[in-house]
């Protein structure tokens, strides 16, 4: 999570970063986690993300948060429930989308947005 929040801070420029271990609220989705929470990032981005996006109330990019993976890890659907189900329970409301932080032994970061339930795609 470091690895990812520092990448965020000084290479895309976020504000207000801050790592938080949010319990699991079904474990049978996580069976590695020994201490039954995961680690996620949260943060302000300098600009939109995306052209979709909304403003905050005072005119800046709205929090996002960010998952911090390995490249190797293996994700399915439980999974990803498991993870919007547990920042839900968290902070009171599961958020709409959440960025994936796969990182390398390299440094190497690469970000996918990951969705919660079906998006409309834009028309070009």
């Amino acid at each position: 999570a470091y690895r990812v929040k520092q990448n965020l801070d000084l290479h895309h420029l976020w504000t207000d970063l801050s790592i938080h271990r949010v319990n699991v609220v079904s474990p049978e989705s996580f069976p590695v986690l020994d201490d039954g929470q995961i680690v996620l990032v949260l943060g302000r981005p300098p600009d939109k993300l995306y052209s979709t996006d909304s403003y905050d109330e005072d005119g800046s990019p709205i929090d996002e948060w960010v998952l911090p993976v390995r490249t190797e890890a293996k994700w399915s659907l439980k999974r990803w429930v498991g993870v919007f189900e547990s920042i839900a329970a968290y902070q009171g409301l599961a958020p709409d989308r959440i960025l994936m932080a796969m990182y390398t032994e390299d440094s190497t970061v690469v970000y996918y947005f990951v969705h919660w339930g079906l998006i409309r795609p834009r028309k070009n």
